[in-house]
């Protein structure tokens, strides 16, 4: 499935324009029927509106997929930040760099094949932002080891993807960054990716 995005991406969208880019995934998933777990253009506004307020430098991603948030964050930010983004998978990593490439990006974003348990303890700087989107159970525990390896510092900000729909999975790390006191942090309502109708949430929090 993700061959078939990235083909028809190739095919229809416009090379070096990466709003084309992310509304064609998002006219594949809708004509298609399948659902791709993108950010979404939904909430994906919402992480361009966080992005351009706090105007960070060094952006963490965990989970790749196919690149679409990394295209997203990578076109929102400054020309001198950049982006790591760590996923497990190989294949994600290899279509998420066409996609990234595609889209003109390549010198902003560099891509981790890893988990975030091994990736996080050798990262050696601060992040300024951390956009968290990948499995839903490691969120509290990859927040914690981000929090340990010293990789946040005083108004970084994270942003949670998917904190409405998987609530179940998620009571340790909202009680984290609700009641820690490490953070200020707000949840803001939107929609599930590419389904309307479906509730959904992000949690913004930035780091005391």
């Amino acid at each position: 499935m993700m061959q078939r995005v990235l083909d028809y991406v190739l095919a229809n969208a416009e090379k070096n324009n990466p709003s084309s880019i992310l509304q064609n995934i998002d006219k594949f998933t809708i004509e298609s029927g399948e659902f791709l777990m993108n950010v979404g253009p939904e909430k994906g506004k919402i992480l361009q509106s966080t992005l351009r307020k706090h105007e960070p430098l060094k952006i963490l991603e965990l989970g790749a997929f196919i690149g679409y948030s990394a295209i997203l964050i990578a076109s929102t930010v400054g020309n001198n930040a950049s982006l790591y983004s760590i996923d497990p998978d190989q294949n994600s990593i290899d279509i998420s760099e066409k996609m990234v490439d595609f889209a003109g990006l390549s010198n902003k974003v560099n891509f981790i094949n890893s988990t975030a348990e091994l990736a996080i303890p050798k990262l050696n700087h601060p992040f300024d932002f951390v956009f968290i989107d990948h499995a839903k159970k490691r969120y509290f525990p990859d927040l914690i080891l981000i929090e340990q390896s010293g990789l946040l510092k005083s108004r970084s900000v994270v942003f949670a993807d998917n904190v409405g729909i998987f609530i179940d999975d998620m009571k340790e790390y909202l009680d984290h960054v609700r009641n820690s006191g490490l953070y200020k942090s707000e949840n803001i309502a939107s929609c599930l990716e590419y389904r309307n109708n479906v509730y959904d949430a992000v949690e913004i929090s930035i780091m005391e």
